[in-house]
Protein backbone atom coordinates (compact mmCIF):
# COMPACT_ATOMS: atom_id res chain seq x y z
CA UNK A 1 0.00 0.00 0.00
CA UNK A 2 1.70 3.28 -1.15
CA UNK A 3 -0.19 5.20 1.60
CA UNK A 4 0.82 3.23 4.61
CA UNK A 5 3.28 6.11 6.04
CA UNK A 6 0.81 8.85 4.93
CA UNK A 7 -2.04 10.01 7.52
CA UNK A 8 -4.42 12.43 6.95
CA UNK A 9 -6.20 14.39 9.33
CA UNK A 10 -10.06 14.80 8.61
CA UNK A 11 -11.89 16.33 7.64
CA UNK A 12 -11.07 14.61 4.44
CA UNK A 13 -14.02 12.49 3.42
CA UNK A 14 -11.81 9.97 0.95
CA UNK A 15 -9.07 8.44 2.47
CA UNK A 16 -7.56 7.46 -1.40
CA UNK A 17 -7.07 11.04 -2.49
CA UNK A 18 -4.05 12.61 -1.80
CA UNK A 19 -4.28 16.24 -0.05
CA UNK A 20 -3.63 18.49 -3.47
CA UNK A 21 -6.84 17.21 -4.51
CA UNK A 22 -8.81 17.99 -1.46
CA UNK A 23 -8.79 21.56 -0.42
CA UNK A 24 -10.08 20.80 2.76
CA UNK A 25 -7.41 19.00 4.61
CA UNK A 26 -5.94 20.80 7.73
CA UNK A 27 -2.92 18.44 7.88
CA UNK A 28 -0.47 16.00 6.28
CA UNK A 29 1.99 13.78 8.31
CA UNK A 30 4.59 11.94 6.02
CA UNK A 31 6.41 9.21 7.69
CA UNK A 32 9.64 7.64 6.98
CA UNK A 33 9.93 4.47 4.63
CA UNK A 34 9.94 1.66 7.21
CA UNK A 35 10.86 -0.68 3.94
CA UNK A 36 14.22 1.74 3.12
CA UNK A 37 15.51 1.85 6.66
CA UNK A 38 14.94 -1.81 7.16
CA UNK A 39 17.12 -2.50 3.88
CA UNK A 40 19.90 -0.47 4.58
CA UNK A 41 20.05 -1.82 8.36
CA UNK A 42 20.19 -5.49 7.40
CA UNK A 43 23.03 -4.16 4.60
CA UNK A 44 24.67 -2.61 7.76
CA UNK A 45 24.55 -5.05 9.83
CA UNK A 46 24.97 -7.96 7.01
CA UNK A 47 28.58 -5.96 6.19
CA UNK A 48 29.61 -5.52 9.99
CA UNK A 49 29.15 -9.37 10.34
CA UNK A 50 31.34 -10.32 7.42
CA UNK A 51 33.71 -8.43 9.03
CA UNK A 52 33.43 -9.84 12.48
CA UNK A 53 33.89 -12.89 9.91
CA UNK A 54 36.96 -11.99 8.18
CA UNK A 55 38.90 -10.97 11.52
CA UNK A 56 38.10 -14.11 12.89
CA UNK A 57 39.92 -15.40 9.94
CA UNK A 58 42.58 -13.54 10.11
CA UNK A 59 41.67 -11.59 6.60
CA UNK A 60 41.81 -8.46 8.67
CA UNK A 61 42.86 -7.14 12.03
CA UNK A 62 39.78 -7.76 15.05
CA UNK A 63 39.75 -4.31 16.45
CA UNK A 64 39.14 -2.42 13.49
CA UNK A 65 36.69 -4.68 12.38
CA UNK A 66 34.40 -4.64 16.07
CA UNK A 67 34.77 -0.90 16.08
CA UNK A 68 33.58 -0.61 12.31
CA UNK A 69 30.99 -3.21 13.02
CA UNK A 70 29.85 -1.23 16.60
CA UNK A 71 29.18 1.83 14.14
CA UNK A 72 27.21 0.06 11.46
CA UNK A 73 25.01 -1.71 13.94
CA UNK A 74 24.53 1.72 15.97
CA UNK A 75 23.77 3.37 12.78
CA UNK A 76 21.34 0.55 12.26
CA UNK A 77 19.43 1.35 15.16
CA UNK A 78 19.29 4.48 14.91
CA UNK A 79 17.38 3.97 11.34
CA UNK A 80 15.10 1.97 12.95
CA UNK A 81 15.14 3.92 16.01
CA UNK A 82 13.21 6.93 13.67
CA UNK A 83 10.00 4.49 13.22
CA UNK A 84 9.09 4.82 17.57
CA UNK A 85 5.97 6.47 17.90
CA UNK A 86 6.17 10.04 17.26
CA UNK A 87 10.24 9.89 16.55
CA UNK A 88 10.58 11.26 13.08
CA UNK A 89 8.06 12.33 10.68
CA UNK A 90 7.01 15.56 8.70
CA UNK A 91 4.44 17.23 9.35
CA UNK A 92 2.08 20.05 7.14
CA UNK A 93 -0.47 22.27 8.57
CA UNK A 94 -1.92 25.63 7.60
CA UNK A 95 0.30 27.22 9.96
CA UNK A 96 3.76 25.65 8.69
CA UNK A 97 5.81 22.51 7.83
CA UNK A 98 7.04 20.51 10.96
CA UNK A 99 10.22 18.71 10.21
CA UNK A 100 10.87 15.90 13.20
CA UNK A 101 13.75 13.98 13.16
CA UNK A 102 14.39 11.25 16.55
CA UNK A 103 12.31 13.65 18.37
CA UNK A 104 13.72 17.20 17.88
CA UNK A 105 11.34 19.35 15.74
CA UNK A 106 11.84 22.03 13.77
CA UNK A 107 8.90 24.40 12.58
CA UNK A 108 8.47 27.10 9.82
CA UNK A 109 5.46 29.07 8.95
CA UNK A 110 4.40 29.41 5.62
CA UNK A 111 4.87 33.35 5.54
CA UNK A 112 8.99 32.57 6.51
CA UNK A 113 9.60 29.57 3.71
CA UNK A 114 10.58 30.12 0.52
CA UNK A 115 9.63 27.84 -2.53
CA UNK A 116 10.91 24.03 -2.35
CA UNK A 117 13.25 23.00 -4.82
CA UNK A 118 15.39 19.97 -5.78
CA UNK A 119 19.28 20.03 -5.27
CA UNK A 120 22.13 18.32 -5.90
CA UNK A 121 24.15 16.64 -3.04
CA UNK A 122 27.13 14.98 -3.28
CA UNK A 123 25.21 11.58 -2.64
CA UNK A 124 21.69 12.13 -4.61
CA UNK A 125 19.33 14.92 -4.12
CA UNK A 126 17.48 16.76 -1.58
CA UNK A 127 14.54 18.55 -0.98
CA UNK A 128 15.84 22.37 0.28
CA UNK A 129 14.07 26.13 0.84
CA UNK A 130 15.33 29.27 1.69
CA UNK A 131 13.54 30.62 5.58
CA UNK A 132 13.51 33.60 7.46
CA UNK A 133 15.53 33.22 10.63
CA UNK A 134 13.05 34.97 13.29
CA UNK A 135 16.16 35.96 15.61
CA UNK A 136 18.60 37.07 13.10
CA UNK A 137 16.06 38.77 10.05
CA UNK A 138 18.72 36.37 7.70
CA UNK A 139 17.67 34.02 4.95
CA UNK A 140 18.63 30.42 5.20
CA UNK A 141 18.57 27.76 2.78
CA UNK A 142 17.63 24.38 5.18
CA UNK A 143 17.13 20.46 3.46
CA UNK A 144 14.61 18.36 4.25
CA UNK A 145 15.86 14.92 5.08
CA UNK A 146 15.56 12.20 2.81
CA UNK A 147 14.18 8.75 2.54
CA UNK A 148 10.04 9.61 3.21
CA UNK A 149 7.22 7.22 2.09
CA UNK A 150 6.21 9.57 -0.67
CA UNK A 151 9.54 9.97 -3.44
CA UNK A 152 11.49 12.93 -3.33
CA UNK A 153 9.63 14.52 -6.25
CA UNK A 154 5.96 13.81 -5.19
CA UNK A 155 6.71 15.64 -1.80
CA UNK A 156 8.37 18.54 -3.17
CA UNK A 157 5.25 19.03 -5.71
CA UNK A 158 3.08 18.25 -2.12
CA UNK A 159 5.24 20.97 -0.26
CA UNK A 160 4.94 23.58 -2.73
CA UNK A 161 1.45 22.95 -3.26
CA UNK A 162 0.44 23.57 0.90
CA UNK A 163 3.17 26.38 1.01
CA UNK A 164 1.21 28.26 -2.25
CA UNK A 165 -2.41 27.63 -0.61
CA UNK A 166 -1.67 28.61 3.09
CA UNK A 167 1.23 31.22 2.98
CA UNK A 168 -0.27 34.68 3.59
CA UNK A 169 2.81 36.92 1.88
CA UNK A 170 4.79 34.93 -0.54
CA UNK A 171 8.63 35.06 0.35
CA UNK A 172 10.96 33.65 -2.98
Amino acid sequence: NADAGIYRITPCRDKRVMPDKTPQSTELIVRPSLPRNLLFSVTCISFGVLLILMAHEGRTDIFPAYLVALLMTAGSAVLLGSHLPNASFLRLTREGVEIRELFKSRYYNWSDVGQFAMRRRLLGSSIAFMYLDPDTEIPLEQAVPAGYTLSSHKLLETMNEWRDRWARPHRD
